[in-house]
């Protein structure tokens, strides 16, 4: 193998141009497989009356996948985290939505409780032990911390697809446009940093540009473009635009705080130019959970 710039045998940085090619090429591709998976279960699957069964699978893959970088990423930095029941009881979770209605919240919140103390009862027991005593609590937090953040947020995610497919692309049209949006404004405009020892790249005026991004988006896709049946007024689709795109933000930057702690770059190599699945859905893990708590407020 050649030895890259640094003579140690190491492959050679992407260029920026490089990658760019790379994200312009691979971005199409991840939307268009999106978009087909939306059509496909608003058509398809609706007329069998298993509307939002294929996002909430697609949703569970992610999170399963978001949950495997975790656990590799926090073991390889010296994190004690449960590496077998962690994605043992993140897997079960994933696939609870789809033995209930959610048109109804009752049963459908159960998984959550049972599973979140099934997981931390052995952990909490394991962390008895004199061979676990110096990790006992670590242990038990970082498991839950991946459990609380990643999972339960996914499975939230797959109810709202079920219960209604329109809100998960409205909620990933805001956030993920309120991303381009402050990428844009902060390439342009930014000068003063946001958290520069979390993150170096954010910028106030980036947040600022997220923020109206994200607002304008909510606006222009309420109502009967995509939640016709979510009685939101133009006051509350602002605060739900601000509430999405923070919670955007936060997502991403509790992501850069792990990455950072665990000094890597991005969760994995899995995608290319675009790092892992956990570095694709972390902007969403918060935003999924608050917006769920809308629709079933505001929804019958």
């Amino acid at each position: 193998m050649t030895a890259g710039p640094g003579g140690d045998g190491a492959p050679a940085p992407r260029t920026a141009k490089s990658e760019l090619r790379t994200r312009a090429i691979f971005a199409p591709l991840m939307l268009g497989i999106v978009a087909a998976v939306y059509w496909f279960d608003a058509t398809w699957m609706a007329e069998r009356g298993l509307r939002g069964t294929l996002t909430a699978a697609l949703l569970g893959l992610l999170g399963m996948g978001g949950v495997a970088e975790y656990v590799a990423m926090m073991r390889n930095a010296g994190f004690a985290v449960a590496r077998i029941l962690l994605p043992v009881y993140s897997g079960l979770l994933l696939a609870s939505p789809f033995f209930f209605g959610w048109l109804q919240m009752d049963r459908e919140l159960y998984p959550l409780v049972i599973s979140t103390l099934a997981l931390l009862f052995p952990i909490a027991l394991e962390s008895l032990s004199r061979r676990k005593i110096t990790q006992g609590l670590e242990l038990q937090g970082g498991t839950m911390l991946g459990y609380l953040w990643i999972a339960w947020s996914m499975y939230l995610a797959e109810g709202m697809a079920m219960r209604h497919l329109p809100s998960v692309l409205f909620v990933v049209l805001v956030c993920k446009g309120g991303d381009i949006g402050a990428y844009l404004a902060g390439t342009a405009f930014g000068r003063h940093k946001l958290i520069p020892h979390v993150s170096g790249a954010k910028t106030i005026e980036g947040a600022l540009g997220g923020m109206l991004t994200s607002v304008g988006l909510a606006i222009w896709l309420r109502g009967e473009l995509l939640l016709p049946e979510v009685p939101l007024g133009l006051t509350a689709t602002v605060l739900v635009g601000i509430m999405l795109n923070a919670t955007t933000q936060t997502g991403d930057l509790i992501e850069s705080l792990l990455k950072r702690r665990c000094g890597v770059k991005d969760s994995s190599r899995l995608l290319p130019a675009h790092g892992g699945i956990l570095d694709l859905i972390d902007s969403l893990l918060f935003s999924f959970p608050a917006f769920f708590l809308v629709l079933i407020w505001l929804t019958p």
